[in-house]
């Protein structure tokens, strides 16, 4: 064990990019078929609605209260390695104990939801601390998650159809990576390194929102478009299984392929370094447009073959919006309030992944997937609409105001 601890100090930064691939990797067994294996437990569209609320409501609660605990590095390391002993265990207990009742996987997934999310934030502050003392590649490490979510759902769904213990094959892999996991967090070196630094008084303001259009043109689309779709995107593995009869399988090398295109619209605008985002009206309109494909299949109910090649198009509208969501932000607000802006965004889609859970789930018992989708539809167009003119006249306002100034400071001069 002391060559390990040895290995982990010597060759930290590998040692984080093996931390990120295992962790990914059990995360990419249990929930990439999560909502798929409820449905075929028989739950109804009304209850997985519920656990689809419920679960990003844990992880905002997790988040808030996580950060609030983890007051330096040794302390994120140790609550790293108590999440990855309970998220064993709980894969364990999806392993060991099989179909139950809704009430037992509804309360277990809310639990696992509440460490999820902090987690990876956890993670992300020690590996982020290290690398910015060293110079190193963030994304590099990220890369590696990306690459466990495309080996997991290939290999995943290929063992639920060809083994006789179907989905319990994955909990059991995913508990086995997740225990690596903790074994890998256990030998992390320890940094005794304060996250709550004190701050002038200055930089203590609260981010502004009233004010800043283009910040509300963002939030408005984090709610109306992607809250909206991250949810439709859980639905959508069910009705390729419940609907179409895709196995799971051809599920898995859709989630595959479609993580494989998003990482590389991300490797291709990291070439683009100076790339701002300066027309968010065009980036809204990309994104949602692409985001519209899924929707839009199942509404014109196309076969299955074209359901499944026009569907992991989606990876381009999230490997675009993973780039511009910190590019864009990191322009449009003080670098010291990027943190907050971030948080602001993620609650604004938690909100709107809670509400439309709830819609979408209790919809579809009573209207078929054609009309509901055709719904969500509206949602997704409105939001590209209003936060596309919002962004744009800001834009132009802007634009005028900078061919204006010029002549301003000339004027003074001559005084």
């Amino acid at each position: 064990m002391k060559a390990m601890r040895r290995l982990a100090k010597e060759r930290t930064y590998e040692y984080l990019r093996l931390t990120y691939f295992v962790r990914f990797l059990g995360d990419a067994f249990f929930y990439t078929f999560l909502y798929v294996f409820l449905a075929s437990l028989g739950f109804g569209t009304d209850k997985l609605g519920l656990i689809a609320a419920l679960s990003p409501f844990a992880a905002l609660l997790g988040n808030i209260t996580f950060q609030r605990i983890a007051k330096n590095l040794e302390v994120n390391r140790i609550l790293m390695f108590i999440f990855s002993i309970i998220e064993m265990t709980i894969a364990l207990i999806f392993f060991v104990f099989p179909k139950q009742p809704f009430v037992f996987y509804a309360i277990i997934i809310t639990c696992v939801s509440t460490i999820n999310g902090p987690f990876y934030s956890l993670l992300d502050g020690y590996s982020g601390t290290y690398i910015s003392e060293r110079n190193k590649q963030y994304s590099s490490m990220r890369v590696m998650g990306t690459l466990s979510y495309v080996i997991g759902p290939l290999i995943g769904g290929f063992l639920v159809d060809n083994t006789g213990a179907g989905f319990q094959t994955l909990f059991l892999m995913s508990s086995v990576f997740y225990i690596i996991t903790s074994f890998l967090i256990y030998y992390l070196p320890k940094q005794k390194i304060e996250l709550h630094i004190i701050v002038p008084p200055e930089e203590k303001k609260r981010l502004k929102i009233i004010g800043k259009p283009e910040l509300i043109a963002y939030l408005l689309f984090n709610f109306f478009v992607i809250g909206v779709t991250v949810v439709t995107d859980n639905f959508f593995g069910i009705y390729l299984r419940t609907e179409l009869g895709v196995t799971t399988t051809q599920f898995g090398y859709i989630v595959a392929i479609a993580i494989a295109i998003e990482a590389g619209v991300m490797f291709l605008l990291s070439l683009r370094k100076n790339n701002s985002f300066r027309m968010p009206a065009f980036s809204f309109f990309f994104i949602g447009i692409f985001l519209l494909i899924r929707p839009l299949v199942i509404v014109l109910n196309l076969s299955p073959t074209w359901t499944m090649v026009l569907s992991v198009f989606r990876g381009i509208a999230w490997g675009y919006y993973i780039v511009f969501n910190v590019r864009f932000l990191a322009r449009v607000v003080p670098l010291k309030h990027l943190t907050k802006a971030l948080l602001t965004g993620s609650i604004a889609t938690t909100s709107s992944r809670i509400i439309t859970s709830l819609i979408i789930g209790e919809s579809l018992k009573h209207h078929s997937y054609q009309t509901v989708f055709f719904c969500s539809m509206f949602s997704v167009v409105f939001g590209m609409t209003i936060s596309m003119i919002i962004a744009e006249v800001d834009r132009r306002k802007q634009k005028k105001v900078d061919m204006i100034v010029p002549f301003i400071e000339k004027d003074q001069d001559l005084n």
